[in-house]
């Protein structure tokens, strides 16, 4: 049986940050990050070759930004109600076109008039009226 304290792993976070997970840190490619983040916080050298930056002031950035572009919205605002359930979207059903208030039994008509509504199309549309035969 295993003992549960050594199952137990734990996660450290480390403080600094190089520059080729640095953008990454923050949810963005390095292009954006070289034009917007990197020119506001400082780097050091790691090694003889690597950059880094301090993962507070990664983390100071991002609140400061955030706090500057967030767009607030209305406390009561639903942003994630599904499409079919928008405000309106009822509307347009309550709306019936003249065709679909008649009710149809599978394929029979419950007209009892002569001419179908096939017939009457095809006399306007070929402007000859069908025999009857």
């Amino acid at each position: 049986m295993a003992n549960a304290t050594a199952a137990k792993t734990t996660s450290i976070q480390p403080r600094f940050i190089r520059f080729g997970d640095a953008p990454g840190y923050l949810g963005m490619c390095k292009d954006e990050f070289n034009k917007t983040v990197r020119p506001n916080i400082r780097e050091f050298p790691i090694g003889k070759q690597g950059v880094a930056f301090d993962r507070h002031e990664l983390d100071e950035w991002a609140d400061s930004y955030i706090a500057a572009k967030a767009i607030e919205k209305a406390a009561n605002q639903d942003n994630n109600r599904p499409r079919s359930e928008r405000q309106g979207a009822t509307q347009w059903r309550e709306k019936r076109s003249p065709a679909s208030t008649r009710k149809v039994a599978s394929g029979k008509s419950t007209r009892s008039s002569g001419a179908s509504d096939f017939e009457k199309a095809l006399e306007l549309v070929t402007g000859k009226k069908q025999s009857s035969i």
